[in-house]
């Protein structure tokens, strides 16, 4: 029991190697920096966080040949418009938004395990249509909030463009490799899984709702993350990191909150944050989220200009993320459990007549 213990530890606190190179951070912070300047400029730094959400499509780049990263690129962009739109429609139907984010998060899982696209997986398609879901913006806005996110998107589609020049043809340390093949994975990876995790997304929606959490969103954002784990073990372990990581995090958050930025050291935060991120979270996950914890908090309250009390908001999202850690884990364990996994295999094999 010792031996595990320590070895858990270790798993915990160890760096890994990782083949993302510095150019990927430092093209992403570029690409927020570009969105929040603007925004900054028109003194409209809320804008300027919605447009980020689009930003986060540069994040899917694969290290595959020029035509086929800027095609994926694309398609990522376009897929995270569509589920902040879609996000954004919920208001309009609420009690249907658990079912319709649950659906989110299965096609997104479906689609991004079919082409082999990796990491950061189906994250931030749920993430984008979390955000539009709980974010209180007007029907009237609608089209107009969708228009900023779909810049973000051009920016995006703009940093990956001048990230594959640099890292292909001037830095050499990233060259193409060949296209993974479609669908190679199996249907019950491919299918089976994505429909787990789609359910228990939907569930964390409704858990929050019925818990009556101040951010309920937190729990679902959690669980999404957990249940990307590669193996049963790795999902425990990425639990523990997100906990642990999540409560130096919002110690780190609820000092950032306390200090009255400027629009111009704002801009500068939240590059440093997504480049400390972007930088260390293939390498820790633990390290990673201390970083993330402040920015997407930044992130997830642009809607309401961080008018809100902060000791609120950091004492929710970190009872929310404790909440969502346990539940993705549960999720991992059905995923990865023939016998619980069972029913969710006849379903899937109900809905999906061909295979893959």
């Amino acid at each position: 029991m010792k031996k595990i213990i320590v070895e858990n530890i270790k798993n915990i606190l160890m760096f890994n190697s990782t083949e993302r190179v510095w150019q990927l951070p430092f093209f992403m912070a570029l690409g927020v920096g570009m969105v929040l300047s603007v925004g900054a400029y028109y003194e409209r730094i809320d804008l300027g966080l919605i447009a980020m959400i689009g930003v986060m499509a540069f994040l899917y780049v694969p290290n595959t040949p020029m035509y086929h990263r800027m095609a994926v690129v694309m398609c990522c962009s376009f897929g995270i418009t569509l589920c902040f739109l879609l996000g954004l429609l919920t208001h309009l139907l609420p009690l249907l938004s658990p079912f319709l984010i649950a659906f989110v998060a299965a096609t997104s899982s479906i689609l991004v395990r079919y082409y082999d696209i990796g990491t950061p997986g189906y994250f931030f398609f749920v993430f984008a249509c979390l955000l539009g879901a709980f974010s209180p913006f007007e029907l009237k806005d609608y089209i107009f909030l969708t228009g900023i996110v779909c810049i973000g998107t051009m920016v995006a589609n703009l940093i990956a463009f001048l990230y594959s020049l640099c890292v292909i043809y001037f830095f050499k340390n990233s060259l193409a490799k060949p296209i993974p093949p479609r669908g190679y994975l199996g249907f019950n990876i491919i299918v089976v899984d994505s429909v787990i995790m789609g359910t228990f997304v939907g569930f964390a929606v409704v858990l929050g709702a019925f818990l009556e959490l101040e951010r309920s969103y937190w729990v679902a954002v959690s669980c999404t993350a957990i249940m990307q784990g590669i193996t049963l073990n790795s999902v425990w372990i990425k639990q523990i990191q997100r906990i642990l990581g999540t409560a130096l995090g919002v110690i780190f958050a609820w000092w950032l909150l306390g200090i009255e930025f400027n629009p111009f050291l704002f801009v500068l935060l939240m590059m440093f944050l997504v480049f400390m991120t972007e930088f260390v979270v293939t390498r820790n996950y633990a390290l990673g989220m201390v970083f993330v914890t402040p920015y997407v908090t930044y992130l997830a309250e642009a809607s309401s200009l961080m008018e809100l009390n902060k000791d609120l908001i950091i004492r929710a999202r970190l009872e929310d993320v404790a909440i969502g850690s346990v539940l993705g884990l549960l999720g991992g364990l059905v995923i990865h459990k023939p016998y619980l996994r069972k029913p969710f295999d006849k379903i899937a094999h109900h809905i999906f007549k061909v295979k893959f």
